[in-house]
C-alpha cells in the first residue's frame, strides 16, 4: 500500500475510532468520520467496505497487538512450566498487557478507554460478534492453560471466574482515574506495577476456591 493510501488510511480510523468512542456504533454516521477524516463517503467503502468493516478495522487496530501480547506472555508461562503453569504467570500474562495502556501516552490511552466504555455500556450486537471471534483464541488459550493450572476445577468454575476478571478489567479501562477518585488517592492506576500485584493478590484466592458442588 503506497505511503499516501496508508496516511488516508489511519486518518479515517482515527476520527471514526474518535466517533464510535463519542457516539457508540449506533449513534454515529458514516457523514461524522468523512467530515473529520477529510475524504469522501466512497474512500470510506473502498477501504473498509460498510460502517460495520470499519468498526472492525477500528477494534483489529487497537487490540490486536493486545492479543498478541498476551499470547505472548502466556506462551512463555507455559514454556518455564510446562505440565503445571503457575496460576499467577497465567494472570500476569492476561492482566498485564491492557493494564499497561494506563502509561500509553494520553491521546491513545483516553480514545481506548472512550472506545472500551462504549463497547461495555452500548454493545452492539454486530461489534459484539466480531470481538468474541477475534478473542476467541485468547479465551480458548487461557482457558486451557488455567484448566493445566488447577486441574481439579471444572470448566464452568473456570469461565465464572475468568469472566470475574475480564468484567473487572474492563472497569478499570473504561475509567482508570476513576480507581484513584474513588479510593481518594490510595490507588494509582498509573502504578501499573501495583495495579497488577493488587488483581493478582485478589483473584488468585477465588480460582483455587473449592470447586462448586451443585449446579441448577
Amino acid at each position: 500500500m503506497a505511503a499516501n493510501d496508508v496516511h488516508r488510511r489511519d486518518r479515517i480510523l482515527d476520527a471514526a475510532e474518535h466517533a464510535f468512542g463519542e457516539r457508540g456504533f449506533d449513534g454515529t454516521s458514516l457523514r461524522n468520520i468523512v467530515l473529520e477524516a477529510r475524504v469522501n463517503l466512497a474512500t470510506v467503502y473502498y477501504y473498509f467496505g460498510s460502517k460495520h468493516g470499519l468498526m472492525e478495522a477500528v477494534l483489529r487496530r487497537r487490540f490486536g497487538p493486545l492479543r498478541q501480547e498476551q499470547l505472548d506472555l502466556l506462551q512463555e508461562a507455559e514454556r518455564k512450566n510446562p505440565s503445571h503453569p503457575p496460576l499467577e504467570a497465567v494472570l500476569r500474562a492476561l492482566l498485564l498487557p491492557p493494564l499497561k495502556l494506563a502509561v500509553a501516552p494520553a491521546s491513545k490511552r483516553q480514545a481506548i478507554g472512550r472506545l472500551v466504555g462504549r463497547i461495555v455500556t452500548e454493545p452492539n450486537p454486530q461489534t459484539q460478534d466480531f470481538l468474541r471471534s477475534q478473542h476467541a483464541d485468547v479465551r480458548a488459550a487461557f482457558l486451557r492453560v488455567l484448566h493445566s493450572s488447577l486441574p481439579e476445577l471444572p470448566l464452568a468454575d473456570l469461565r465464572w471466574r475468568f469472566e470475574f476478571v475480564t468484567g473487572a478489567l474492563s472497569i478499570i479501562l473504561c475509567n482508570p482515574r476513576k480507581l484513584e477518585r474513588e479510593t481518594r488517592g490510595a490507588c494509582n492506576p498509573v502504578d501499573v506495577d501495583q495495579v497488577l500485584a493488587e488483581m493478582i493478590r485478589f483473584f488468585s484466592p477465588g480460582f483455587r476456591a473449592p470447586a462448586t458442588k451443585h449446579r441448577l
